[in-house]
């Protein structure tokens, strides 16, 4: 039987992640039950990371060993550092982070599992931050353990101590951010850990497909874009225009969303309490919502969560190139999850392919060729 392009629709496991769903008021998303609207009011990244991998939230010590545990762990050994800074100046960060995680996975060959998979979840923000830094001709920054994730990431990014209001946006993206079902680099990660390779190599896959701009890479195209745009009226022309010329724009439709993704407008919330709190000119805000209100009048395509987090990300500070690699620094704990449940009762992922090509060709040496 074939299945349908990009697998749509078709079911391959059982989860108790995560699921995302699409329904007559919208769209919903739950992280082990819990609403997502709920954690990103409520929880810290710390608490969603332990509930992702864990299946329930942690109780008060339960959440002091966990976040221990990531501090003492996130620093990343030196001769990870020396890879990446032999690497191309012009790669871009995405391609530093995969050097870096692939790197991490041969230098740690005497941690147990466990201890492998608290390793790469507390590394990754720090090499998400330090591989950028690396790419810059700076050198890179030691995590300071008395920061939490999220206030780590800006500072190692910027250098300085971030404000609390900022490192709570950014960690509301990151819990945005976290976990997403069978999306493309987790069915990744879960083919690579169904061959039994460690969580290292599985990460790997992980980041090289999150590169893609339909999948991770779309929140740099969607803040290119949106910065031509220099005033609402502007916008709106210009989204006629590209969609005259049947161009993308880029942010908008998601393959299980079709009214709304709720990340995008918990985001959207965000990104009004940002400029608001900053002071900020609000033009960025309204060319946003011009946008997505011409696409949905248009195209009937909802705005995904990658539309909204660029424009967060834009206003922290954050350099367009670290949009992607920002998305690893969280999804990182959705794969290890999944890594650990395709382990539980793993079957090897080996689908079948009709063969379309031709038949019965006969070799001919090469000088008769």
């Amino acid at each position: 039987m074939r299945a349908p392009p990009g697998l749509y629709g078709v079911v391959v496991a059982d989860t108790n992640i995560g699921k995302s769903e699409s329904n007559e008021t919208g769209g919903s998303l739950i992280y082990r039950g819990y609403e997502i609207s709920d954690l990103v009011e409520n929880a810290t990244f710390e608490e969603t990371a332990f509930l992702v991998l864990n299946g329930k939230l942690p109780n008060r010590i339960e959440l002091q060993d966990f976040s221990s545990q990531l501090k003492k762990r996130s620093d990343v050994p030196q001769n990870v550092y020396d890879l990446v800074e032999k690497l191309n100046r012009d790669a871009h960060p995405m391609d530093a982070l995969r050097t870096a995680v692939s790197s991490l996975g041969a230098t740690e060959l005497n941690l147990s599992p466990k201890e492998q998979q608290l390793s790469i979840i507390a590394k990754m923000p720090v090499l998400v931050a330090n591989c950028y830094r690396i790419s810059s001709g700076k050198k890179p920054i030691q995590p300071d353990l008395r920061l939490n994730t999220a206030q780590n990431l800006l500072y190692i990014l910027t250098g300085r101590q971030p404000s609390d209001f900022e490192a709570w946006v950014l960690e509301r993206e990151l819990i945005l951010y976290m976990e997403h079902d069978l999306n493309a680099s987790s069915f990744t990660v879960r083919v690579i850990a169904s061959t039994l390779a460690d969580v290292y190599a599985a990460c790997t896959g992980g980041v090289a497909a999150l590169k893609g701009p339909l999948h991770g890479g779309a929140n740099e195209a969607a803040i290119e874009m949106l910065l031509k745009m220099k005033t609402p009226t502007q916008a709106e022309a210009m989204v006629l225009e590209m969609f005259a010329k049947g161009e993308k724009v880029m942010g908008f439709g998601h393959r299980i969303y079709k009214k709304v993704d709720p990340r995008a407008q918990l985001s959207k919330k965000l990104l009004k309490r940002l400029i608001e709190e900053r002071n900020e000119p609000s033009s960025l805000y309204e060319i946003c919502d011009i946008v997505e209100r011409k696409v949905w009048e248009m195209k009937k395509l909802p705005a995904n969560l990658d539309f909204y987090a660029a424009p967060v990300f834009y206003i922290l500070g954050i350099p367009v190139k670290m949009y992607t690699p920002l998305f690893a620094a969280s999804r990182v704990v959705g794969w290890v999850a999944h890594f650990n449940e395709q382990l539980k009762d793993n079957k090897l992922f080996r689908p079948d392919a009709i063969y379309v090509g031709p038949m019965g060709l006969k070799y001919v040496p090469v000088d008769k060729r």
